[in-house]
Order: structure tokens, then C-alpha cells, then sequence
């Protein structure tokens, strides 16, 4: 294995939570309060529903192969030449989210809070903190998230606080919106709660793989959940029609915040939340970019491309996403249907009709 590191389920679950919410949570909530309005967390639950298909696709397929990624099992099921296809493709999914999350974590930093200071500086700082625990292996990127989830205990205290803002008829009326608006509203979510997808890439290093079913589960449902309150916070606030109108309607929910005039001003609780939870992400896709391309290329070691795919990843980010944030976070969820949902679901199908892989538990009973 180029990876000779070892996670346990807990370590997995905390790093699958802290590589779907940091973005999300800023980002979900203006686009399903768009679509779905009022019913954004009917949505939710939607996307949580197609989540856990997601992560039942994924792991499943994983087991099938042990001690294999996804970039590894797709030549043995799909063949040399076709399998290459459908890694590189994967490779690229990897590096594509991790370079437009580098971008939106400069995109962030630059207009909340240094208007006067150059995106790519935040850029190259991202890369360089990530690159440093990407080279060190899974088990360092996993002891930097532990520093990261205390952090995420404020956003609970912000949410708390900020209930005395909060309006219940700002849910009604329910259904009002209708189930195409609110299957609209879902596909964002699904989005990031697909990301689940990674997990393909660390299942082989688990303490115990057979775990990695509760592992998907319980993440994408604390994901779901955190983020269904996430949206929640927003809509009860300001309502669906005044909510959907700003980028980052968490960061103004906290910023409204205010208790005796004298606890106030929790914004820099999202600053927090956002400046690690994007360095762990950032981790997550580097670390997945940079392992799945040496499995890729057949090398015996994954640390010689840390550093050519941390220009790669920086130069993308910087050059090809140079567009309108809103446009393209618009239009992401929909370039992520096939690897996350067409193409897994197509592998495993193949997989059984041709008996590739060992037979899961499930299968055998």
C-alpha cells in the first residue's frame, strides 16, 4: 500500500463530517432557499435520503475489493483501458473539488474579512498548510481535524443564542412550494452530502473496513442533521424570501446575534468554523488527488506529486475558477451526479454481473 497509515471509525466519521460541512454550511442554504423556499428542509431530508444511497453505493463497492480504492477497482471490474478512463476521471473529480473549495475559502477570507488583501494569498496559504499534512500521511490529516471539531461545538452555542431572532411561521405554509421546487432545492445538498464519495479512497486504510457502513451512515446523517438546522437558523431568521437573496446566509443569521447589547457580534464564530474546516477539506481532496494519481500511475510512493499537485490544485483554482462564485457552486451539483451517483451505481451492477469482487455479508446471508 502506498498508505501505511491506520484510521479507527471514529477518526473516519469526525474527518467524513469535516470534509462535507465547512463549505456547506455556508453555501447549501442560499441555494436551497431558492428553490425550495419555505419547504428547504424538506429538502434536507430529501438530500439526506439520497445521501445514504450514495454511501450505501460506495461502501458496498469498496468491501467487494478489500484493501483497494476506487481508482484501483475500476481497472478490475471495467478492464486496463476503460478502467484508466473512469480513475482518471475520478482523479480529476478530486482535484476539481479541492480547487474550487481553495478558491471559495480566498473568495470568503477576501470579502469578510481582508477586502484588501490579494485571493491568492489565502490560496497559497490553504495549499501549503494542507500540503503539509497531506505529505505526512492520513493519521497526521486526522490528528489536525481533532483540532478542528471542538471548534464546531460554537456553531450549537451560536444557534442557541440566536433562537430569540427565530419565527415559526416563517415555515408556513408547509409543502407550499411543491415537489419539483423541492426536489430543485435538494440536488445542492446531495451535492455535498455525495461527497461521501471519498470515503472510497480511506476505506482500505480503516482499522476494521467491515465499520465502514456505520461510518457512511452516521456521517452523512449528522451531516444531513447539522445541516438541516444550518438552514433552519436562516429561514426562521429572515425569512425564505429575504434569506435566499444573500451568499452566505449563516454568516449573516450569526451576525444578527445580539444579547444585552453585550454578546454580540458571533460572526467570528463562521470565521473559525470556515478558516480550519477549510484546511481539512482542502486536505481531504488533496490527499485523495494526490494518492488516487500515484495508484494511477503504478508509483510506490505517493509524496513525490504533493508538491506537483499542489501547483495543479493551486493554479486551478486561481485560473480556472476565476467565474462567478454563485454560478459555479450553481452548477457543480449537477456535474456531480455521474461520479457520485451514475458511475458507482453502474460499477457495482457490473461488478455483480460479472462476479467480480468478494461477496459482502449482506450478500451472503
Amino acid at each position: 500500500m502506498l498508505e501505511h497509515g491506520k484510521i479507527d471509525s471514529k477518526q473516519a466519521i469526525l474527518l467524513m463530517i469535516s470534509m462535507i460541512l465547512p463549505t456547506a454550511i455556508l453555501i447549501v442554504p442560499a441555494i436551497t432557499l431558492k428553490y425550495a423556499k419555505q419547504d428547504a428542509w424538506l429538502s434536507l431530508i430529501l438530500a439526506t435520503l439520497v445521501g445514504l444511497l450514495i454511501a450505501w453505493l460506495v461502501v458496498s463497492l469498496s468491501l467487494r475489493f478489500p484493501g483497494k480504492t476506487i481508482i484501483e477497482y475500476t481497472e478490475e471490474i471495467l478492464g486496463r483501458v476503460l478502467g484508466k478512463i473512469v480513475g482518471f476521471l475520478y482523479i480529476y473529480t478530486f482535484m476539481r473539488i479541492g480547487s474550487g473549495v481553495c478558491r471559495e475559502f480566498g473568495f470568503f477570507l477576501v470579502t469578510a474579512m481582508m477586502p484588501e488583501t490579494p485571493m491568492i494569498v489565502f490560496i497559497i496559504i490553504a495549499i501549503v498548510i494542507s500540503a503539509y499534512a497531506v505529505r505526512n500521511g492520513l493519521e497526521v490529516l486526522c490528528r489536525f481535524n481533532q483540532l478542528f471539531i471542538p471548534v464546531t461545538g460554537l456553531l450549537v452555542i451560536a444557534f442557541l443564542l440566536s433562537t430569540t431572532n427565530m419565527k415559526l411561521t416563517r415555515l408556513l405554509p408547509v409543502f407550499d412550494t411543491g415537489l419539483l421546487s423541492i426536489a430543485q432545492g435538494a440536488v445542492s445538498p446531495i451535492a455535498w452530502l455525495g461527497e461521501i464519495l471519498t470515503l472510497a479512497m480511506i476505506i482500505p486504510y480503516l482499522t476494521k473496513p467491515k465499520e465502514a457502513y456505520r461510518v457512511a451512515v452516521i456521517s452523512v446523517l449528522l451531516s444531513g442533521f447539522i445541516l438541516m438546522i444550518n438552514t433552519m437558523e436562516s429561514l426562521l431568521i429572515f425569512g425564505p424570501d429575504l434569506a435566499n437573496h444573500w451568499l452566505y446566509p449563516t454568516y449573516n443569521a450569526v451576525r444578527v446575534v445580539s444579547i444585552a447589547n453585550f454578546l454580540e457580534r458571533l460572526d467570528a464564530v463562521i470565521l473559525m468554523v470556515w478558516i480550519l474546516g477549510g484546511f481539512i477539506k482542502i486536505g481531504v481532496f488533496y490527499y485523495a488527488f494526490v494518492l488516487g494519481s500515484a495508484q494511477w500511475m503504478g508509483l510506490k510512493d505517493y509524496r513525490p506529486l504533493v508538491l506537483p499537485a499542489g501547483l495543479i490544485m493551486g493554479a486551478s483554482s486561481y485560473f480556472l475558477f476565476g467565474i462567478n462564485i454563485v454560478e459555479y457552486y450553481s452548477h457543480l451539483p449537477y456535474h456531480l451526479i455521474l461520479p457520485e451517483v451514475v458511475i458507482p451505481l453502474l460499477l457495482l451492477i457490473v461488478a455483480l454481473a460479472k462476479g467480480k469482487g468478494k461477496k459482502s455479508e449482506d450478500e451472503a446471508t
